[in-house]
């Protein structure tokens, strides 16, 4: 199966991967944003379809509204005597585990240790019977990082038995920013591969070690190099079943996200040796059959809600149902679109596209429904009483204690009598522009073009919203469909 780099162009930021027979499945961080933990599943490491999430809802207080910046940060995912284990840190709320018997079904939450400050937990369950846990720290939370600390659990993996061993400093081998670990055991050498350096200008380490706590040795084994792929590093490794090695890594493309690229792993002297000659390569051939793929983007609302749309905080069932109408969006309160968590967003899945929307509100004092390319600069364009408006919203991030300084401003707006519109979000080369009609055939523009930029560690995020910002419940807006054009492909 010929592939180019990325494998796919969507906000799948610290990738894991791992194969249960003849399937591949691979899980990515997505922080405020729920359903949490995206899984998706392939046969040929190309084509992925997305099958479900492991965290259907984090159920703790903080995250009945946005938590920018919280949430789920760079999970793992392993199966071990039939069942499917993801692990996770919430900075501010502990260690957490979801386990299946099927990928694409309920997942069930376990709170496996009440700490802050823990980061990218991998666990290790060992040919021996014994099970073990790495992870990192975030300085924000514990005051110190650039660490690996390995623990040893419980045979059932949901305790943390000891208090930890160090096992890996940056600091002593000139390295910044350790973090994203991912625990291996192949014919008797352990294995941790970690990034370091920081997202855009960092690498990949492969440690290795004769001994579950070490002492480690280090060696970069994949780097930017002569490329231009920055930071290729934070992913997981592979063998795909018929003796070849394989990582699936990151690249940050600014307001696109962290979009997943495939390498090849060869061996030298006992190291991996990733890409060609330890720098990424941008394609190749996985000598795989190739298998379905696909990430739904466009939607009829049938029934249910496509598997693409992520709420900004907790699904609310106030917020929404599904009807022979289509998607039914109630107008809840909220100060600014940043802090809605009725916002419904997914990833963007491609550089350049439109985002089709029709829609109805019968809006009461206040309600305002629409589309929106969310981030810490947004836009938007909603249908409110008699009024068409683009609106744009700026993010002052302040420190994780004070709550973020949100301003909203008109840009633009024109009257508009009808119950009914149909609005367009264009997006091209890194910036968004807005239209209004009655059809696709009399659409108008509205506004300027306005920047894409990133969230809290995500993409921009396209989506659709119905507010009050009178903070009451307001009417309800029906939306028929929703449909996405890729443009230039």
């Amino acid at each position: 199966m010929k592939y180019q780099n990325p494998i796919l162009y969507g906000d799948y930021s610290d990738p894991d991967v791992i194969r249960v027979g003849e399937y591949f499945y691979m899980i990515s961080s997505s922080f405020t944003y729920l359903p949490g933990i995206p899984v998706l599943r392939s046969r040929d490491l190309v084509h992925w379809e997305l099958i479900g999430y492991a965290a259907e809802r984090l159920p703790f207080p903080a995250y009945e509204a946005p938590a920018h910046k919280r949430g789920t940060w760079a999970p793992s995912i392993r199966y071990h005597d039939g069942l499917f284990y993801v692990y996770v840190c919430l900075p501010d709320e502990g260690l957490i585990a979801f386990t299946a018997r099927d990928p694409a079904g309920r997942w069930d939450f376990h709170y496996v240790k009440d700490v802050v400050g823990w980061i990218d937990p991998c666990p290790l369950f060992a040919e021996d019977g014994s099970v073990w846990l790495v992870h990192g720290l975030a300085a924000s939370r514990a005051g110190i990082n650039n660490m690996l600390f390995i623990h040893r659990m419980s045979e059932d993996g949901f305790q943390v038995l000891d208090k930890g061993t160090l096992v890996y400093h940056g600091a002593d081998h000139g390295d910044v920013t350790v973090e994203g670990p991912k625990l291996y055991l192949r014919q008797g050498t352990y294995w941790i591969l970690c990034p370091a350096g920081g997202v855009q200008p960092g690498y990949q380490l492969a440690l290795r070690s004769d001994r579950i706590l070490g002492p480690y040795e280090r060696k970069v084994v994949l780097s930017q190099g002569t490329t231009t792929v920055n930071g290729p590093h934070q992913g997981g490794w592979i063998e795909d079943g018929q003796g070849r090695d394989w990582f699936i890594h990151f690249q940050d493309v600014g307001c696109y996200g962290r979009v997943p690229h495939l390498q090849p792993v060869s061996w030298d002297s006992g190291w991996p040796v990733m890409g060609c000659g330890g720098e990424p390569v941008l394609s190749g051939d996985t000598g795989l059959p190739e298998g379905p793929g696909g990430i739904p983007v466009s939607d009829d609302f049938q029934g249910r809600l496509g598997l693409q749309w992520q709420w900004q905080a907790n699904p609310n069932p106030l917020w929404w149902n599904v009807d022979s109408r289509g998607l039914n969006l109630r107008c809840a309160p909220a100060a600014s679109l940043f802090e809605a968590g009725q916002f419904l967003s997914q990833l963007m899945q491609y550089r350049n596209f439109d985002m089709d929307v029709r829609l109805r509100l019968s809006p009461q004092d206040g309600d305002a429904a629409g589309i929106a390319m969310m981030g810490y600069s947004y836009s938007m364009i909603c249908l409110e009483k008699s009024r068409i408006r683009v609106r744009t919203g700026s993010v002052r991030e302040v420190s994780r204690w004070i709550p973020d300084r949100v301003t909203e401003k008109e840009e633009a707006s024109v009257p508009w009598t009808d119950a009914s519109v149909m609005l367009r979000m264009q997006v091209r080369e890194g910036r968004v522009s807005y239209l209004y009609g009655s059809g696709d055939e009399s659409l108008s523009p509205l506004g300027g073009e306005y920047p894409l930029t990133c969230g809290g560690w995500t993409s921009a995020r396209p989506g659709l919203f119905a507010m009050n910002k009178e903070g009451r419940w307001g009417g309800w807006a029906q939306v028929r469909n929703c449909r996405v054009q890729p443009v230039g492909m």
